[in-house]
């Protein structure tokens, strides 16, 4: 059977994220959050009414299919029952992150550089 990744997520994957969703997952296809539910995802309150995002995946999910959920604590709470109540897969993204600092300038004014590192998808 076909897995799908479907993403409630603000980011582009990296390809070292694309590369993990095909070996390790064996998905092969990947769904992106339509232009307008991006923009509700990505600007989300408490307040918000999430119903669109579940109508999403009873739409395009399946049982099985992988949902990749990160942002808001409350409303990926939410959508994590949720993928689980619909026999669907919630997971997240782990990173590894270092930080460069740089001074710069004669005012030796600090650049934070944070570089990060993908470290593997994991089931909440």
């Amino acid at each position: 059977m076909d897995k799908k990744l479907i993403l409630l997520f603000s980011h582009q994957l990296t390809p070292q994220q694309l590369k993990d969703a095909n070996e390790k997952l064996q998905c092969n296809e990947i769904m992106y959050l339509p232009k307008e539910l991006l923009y509700i995802w990505q600007n989300i309150t408490p307040e918000t009414d999430i119903q669109v995002f579940k109508d999403f995946l009873l739409k395009n999910g399946r049982a099985g299919d992988y949902i990749l959920i990160q942002g808001e604590w409350g409303t990926t709470y939410n959508m994590v029952n949720f993928v689980k109540e619909n026999n669907m897969i919630p997971i997240y993204s782990s990173t590894a992150r270092k930080v460069i600092e740089e001074k710069s300038g004669s005012d030796n004014r600090v650049i934070k550089t944070s570089i990060f590192e993908h470290k593997g998808f994991y089931r909440y």
